[in-house]
């Protein structure tokens, strides 16, 4: 089973792990600059990018399993995890099966457990895609962007849209939502006791802020940055030089405190 990944950099390794739909350049601008001072994982969930989809059944221990092995693999004992929507869940189970492996954590936009909002939001996901892909992203785009974000950014979206459509696997797709309607590991957060840190969109249709209140208020000593101006994706405008330099931060203090 090949699943795709890319190492970029020197030092302290840091894992990137992507949202539904999306692929290992969802992390490019936070790479090339992190990768100055960090070894820099990114990897491609199955059926993303360049990953296989293979005939497994997927749950949320599949993806975990996966990095185990590309750790293994690269002979990296210890990372920082980061990831985003679906990533961070991944990240939280990760943190909770391989407590020993895991640094710290920064949990964007993401959930600890597939309650009833969740699923009515994955319901939508799946009558569209019965529609194909481009139905799907219309769907979900005004869910992870603002208006004004859309509007200003139109004829790009499109485009995208368009890309997205001949390359996405709707089947991987699936496969990821089904992983995610069976995660569940709110009662199990506060296991996590390595330095954390969760990212969140007030607006954020998709994880509601109470969601990842909740995720903070039962990891111990997470910190919670909120950003005022976004939904899901918080990758948007000024937001990447302001997460970029809030990671640095994180990572370096972090790096300092051993």
């Amino acid at each position: 089973m090949k699943v795709d990944y890319t190492v970029d950099g020197i030092g302290e390794a840091v894992v990137f792990i992507h949202g539904l739909s999306d692929d290992l350049t969802y992390w490019q601008l936070l790479t090339e600059n992190l990768k100055k001072n960090f070894k820099i994982i990114r990897f491609n969930l199955r059926g993303h990018g360049g990953s296989e989809l293979g005939e497994d059944e997927i749950t949320m221990d599949t993806y975990i399993n996966d990095l185990n092995n590309i750790l293994i693999e690269l002979n990296i004992e210890k990372v920082n995890l980061i990831g985003f929507s679906i990533g961070g869940a991944i990240a939280m189970g990760f943190a909770i099966k391989y407590p020993d492996k895991v640094s710290s954590m920064v949990v964007m936009s993401s959930f600890s457990k597939c309650n009833s909002h969740i699923e009515g939001i994955f319901s939508k996901f799946e009558n569209a895609l019965d529609n194909g892909f481009g139905e799907f992203y219309d769907v979900i785009l005004p869910m992870v962007l603002c208006p004004d974000v859309i509007q200003s950014n139109f004829e790009e979206l499109q485009m995208l849209k368009e890309i997205s459509s001949k390359k996405n696997n709707v089947l991987a797709i699936r496969k990821a939502i089904g992983a995610c309607l069976q995660f569940n590991v709110e009662n199990q957060l506060a296991e996590i006791n390595v330095p954390t840190l969760i990212l969140a969109g007030k607006y954020d249709e998709m994880c509601l802020l109470s969601m990842q209140e909740n995720i903070h208020e039962n990891i111990g000593g997470s910190k919670l940055i909120v950003f005022d101006n976004v939904k899901h994706n918080l990758l948007v405008g000024k937001n990447n030089l302001e997460i970029l330099k809030i990671l640095q931060n994180f990572l370096d203090k972090k790096r300092k405190e051993k």
